[in-house]
């Protein structure tokens, strides 16, 4: 079998693994097809361990490794891939103000944590869907704060199978980018700056941020990759790429099994068996349009992956 010795060291470890099966499930958006194996990790100890085998068995297991799965649309066809669901979930109190935060854990459960344990500065972050280490991967924020900002270092594996740790330069942070966003290194810890605040404060603000997103986003229940695209920089100045899309008149369109959300335009809305295709083609239409009458170059946000597994 082609996965059968690696199998056997998932199962040496009593690491939960599935064979040729759905990546949909795994995904906010639903679209993508079966890959070889998929990997779900809750313990740092393993992920470490299992990245630094995927690593010295170079090649023979091309892999992946996913958070929350809110960015991310994989091709429909099959991909040989190995697929790691990362669900480590501790969170640390350090000195100095730092916070060690697994990768894995979801952002949802950080912002619990920080409430419980009198933990400001982060609240900016309530809302956005996926773990702590897809945020610092493409750098995610909101209300004019991005994760670069309290990201002091972080514990990674290098392509070359290295365990070592980095500081904030390293990630060469830009808007909504760093270098491990389409990159092969892979985030394990990350180490985040916080200020002192009573519990009832943080509370306070994270539940505004959570309200203004839940009156101006769409529904969480919906199957959607997240903003679609960056807010492009136009004349030096950021603009809302949703209030842009909207402009175009695509607010609320409906692309085959597709839709454009009425409540923002930059959702875009599995409606139910929509296909990798379908994406591209709509992606085509809003990007084509975006230039053609407003001579504005939109980028995508969301990452596509090639049934190689090389993220673009």
């Amino acid at each position: 079998m082609e996965f059968e010795d690696l199998k056997k060291f998932l199962e040496a470890r009593g690491i939960e693994h599935h064979l040729d099966t759905s990546i949909k499930p795994y995904l906010t958006m639903a679209v993508g097809g079966n890959v070889g194996m998929i990997v779900v990790i809750e313990r740092y100890s393993h992920l470490k361990e299992l990245l630094i085998y995927l690593h010295n068995h170079s090649g023979r297991y091309p892999f992946l490794l996913l958070g929350g799965g809110s960015n991310v649309i994989f091709p429909d066809e099959y991909s040989r891939l190995v697929v790691i669901i990362n669900q480590t979930s501790d969170i640390a109190r350090g000195e100095d103000h730092i916070l060690r935060v697994n990768s894995g854990v979801l952002i949802s459960d950080l912002m619990e944590w920080n409430i419980r344990n009198n933990i400001g500065g982060m609240d900016f972050l309530a809302g956005i869907p996926g773990t702590v280490g897809g945020a610092a991967a493409v750098n995610a924020g909101a209300f004019g704060q991005s994760i670069s900002a309290i990201l002091e270092k972080a514990e990674i594996v290098t392509r070359d199978g290295e365990v070592k740790m980095v500081d904030n330069r390293y990630f060469r942070f830009t808007y909504r980018n760093s270098i491990f966003k389409y990159g092969k290194e892979v985030i394990l810890n990350i180490f985040l700056k916080y200020s002192d605040m009573e519990s009832a404060a943080v509370k306070e603000a994270i539940e505004e941020k959570l309200i203004y997103r839940k009156e101006n986003h769409p529904c969480s229940s919906h199957r959607s990759a997240g903003c679609f695209f960056k807010n492009p920089i136009i004349n030096g100045k950021k603009t809302s790429a949703g209030q842009l899309i909207e402009q175009l008149g695509f607010k609320g369109m409906i692309f085959k099994r597709l839709r454009i959300s009425k409540d923002h335009a930059n959702f875009v809305i599995n409606s139910g068996g929509a296909s990798f295709e379908d994406i591209k083609a709509l992606e085509n239409q809003v990007v084509g349009r975006a230039f053609q009458e407003r001579g504005i170059k939109l980028e995508r946000e969301v990452i596509y992956i090639s049934p190689e597994g090389k993220k673009y």
